[in-house]
């Protein structure tokens, strides 16, 4: 609960208080000098006379009157509650560069597993379903973060661009497939330059690329390490996260076995540059991370917006609050209220 700071309703209430103070110095005053208005010359009469339930509650209408005038003190404060949910108010622009070349067809996965999996009728995900599969999970979780996907191969495009429609960016993921563009380059060069445009007229403090890729650079226009220099200079971190691992992997082909019918899949090296993605990250500011695995890929996620949700900054002035005074004036006036029926009926003094 807040109070807004040094407005007139704080000068108000603080008014209210002392008035209330000086009223209930000023009934005490006048009570101690009050003349009883009926004597009773046979006092000692009424000893041992037990006190009726009326006259146990004589005082009740002034204790009502006192809380009420109490809550009707913090009502004039006008307290308010700040929305949690929208008390963070400094979003974060993120561009998710996805890496769409033909390497991210392949399985890491073992023998093993790969041939259990194929007997029991399941497809292993490769490694662009799982990045999918990632990046899902990862919008559902932002809130005040806008997004924008850029996927590259042997060029690269806006999938969509920064946005809070998280709805519309899960349903063009559900929707994308690997051979949606040619896959047979991999240009991280021209990756970054689309997301640097995007971030071009943002005006968010806090400006992120996260570069998702296998392979190794093919095929740009422009130097990777030219576009980390320009990164730099606009203060936009990169976070290049190196999909699947460094040895041999599995890539489906057309053919089936001759005998069990099950899908054939080839090894494959895998041609990746990880000392460029850690010059990248080096020279931006950002980090450099390996994701052989789901698991690994999705913690990595996390770990990135974990650093800049700690230090996300907290406007409270700019969040949504809820008016509380409607909380103490209600019952303040029923109380006075009840305190006027109470003093003018059961429970009313003679004289």
């Amino acid at each position: 609960m807040i109070w807004p700071e040094y407005s007139a309703w704080t000068w108000a209430g603080l008014a209210a208080l002392g008035l209330l103070t000086l009223l209930t110095a000023l009934f005490a005053w006048l009570r101690r000098r009050r003349v009883p208005g009926l004597r009773f010359p046979a006092r000692p009469r009424l000893d041992g006379v037990k006190r009726g339930w009326r006259a146990r509650l004589v005082f009740t209408p002034v204790a009502l009157r006192g809380v009420a005038l109490i809550l009707l003190f913090i009502a004039l404060t006008r307290p308010q509650l700040a929305d949690e949910e929208t008390a963070e108010v400094e979003g974060i622009d993120i561009v998710v560069a996805l890496d769409m070349s033909g390497s991210m067809s392949s399985v890491d996965i073992s023998d093993e597993a790969l041939l259990a999996q194929l007997q029991a009728g399941e497809l292993p995900a490769d490694r662009f379903h799982v990045a999918v599969d990632v990046l899902r999970d990862f919008i559902q979780g932002r809130k005040y973060d806008r997004v924008s996907l850029v996927i590259f191969g042997k060029q690269a495009f806006v999938q969509f661009p920064l946005t809070l429609d998280y709805g519309a960016m899960l349903r063009i993921l559900d929707r994308m497939a690997l051979d949606d563009i040619d896959g047979d380059a991999t240009v991280i060069g021209n990756a970054l330059s689309k997301s640097l445009s995007r971030l071009e007229e943002s005006e968010a403090k806090t400006k992120l690329v996260i570069l998702l890729t296998d392979g190794e650079e093919n095929g740009s226009n422009v130097s990777p390490m030219e576009m980390a220099t320009e990164a730099k200079r606009r203060g936009v971190p990169i976070f290049p996260i190196l999909v699947g691992t460094e040895d041999q992997s599995r890539r489906p082909t057309q053919q089936r076995d001759f005998f069990t019918g099950l899908p054939l899949y080839q090894k494959v090296d895998n041609p990746v540059n990880p000392a460029l993605l850690e010059q990248i990250a080096e020279a931006t500011g950002g980090r450099f991370y390996r994701a052989g695995d789901r698991d690994k890929l999705a913690h990595d996620f996390h770990d990135i917006l974990d650093t800049f949700d700690k230090s996300r900054l907290v406007d409270y002035a700019a969040a949504e609050r809820a008016e509380l005074f409607g909380w103490f004036l209600i019952p303040g006036l029923l109380l006075l209220l009840l305190e006027v029926l109470l003093s003018q009926t059961i429970l009313r003094r003679f004289p």
